[in-house]
């Protein structure tokens, strides 16, 4: 049985995001990709996906994503979705809404647009101070240690 597009995105955060399960990649992602192409906004290549998960995954911890809205138009499908997670070692919830946008040819997928909201994310996992960007738009500079 085929697919949908619905089906692929639906995996890509239950299978890859929220398991962890790395192997469902070769059945989600076109084999036309290369091991060096970017797919993920310039986060990573095809052969980076994997470490991308695991250091997102160790970060956030336990993960669940919810896919809050749903838009497809021909071979583009858009998601926006929250993820919820317990924070490193679970000390501390994190929850973070991004975009994410797929391309697909043929039923897999063949690009990825993603609009993490890095700022929140970090800010909840205590890598920035809290409102970081208010105090950027104060004119203050970051100092780092």
């Amino acid at each position: 049985m085929t697919m949908t597009k619905r089906d692929v995105v639906g995996l890509w955060f239950s299978e890859i995001w929220d398991a962890g399960n790395i192997a469902v990649l070769d059945d989600l992602l076109a084999p036309t990709l290369g091991e060096d192409d970017q797919i993920y906004s310039g986060m990573a290549s095809r052969k980076e996906l994997p470490l991308l998960v695991e250091v997102l995954r160790r970060l956030i911890g336990p993960m669940k994503t919810e896919i809050l809205v749903y838009l497809e138009d021909g071979e583009w499908v858009s998601v926006y979705y929250r993820t919820n997670g317990t924070g490193e070692e679970g000390h501390k919830p994190v929850q973070v809404e991004n975009l994410l946008m797929f391309r697909f040819d043929q039923g897999l997928i063949v690009d990825l647009i993603s609009r993490i909201d890095s700022l929140a994310l970090f800010e909840q996992l205590g890598q920035l101070p809290p409102d970081t960007l208010m105090g950027c738009f104060s004119g203050q500079s970051l100092i780092w240690k």
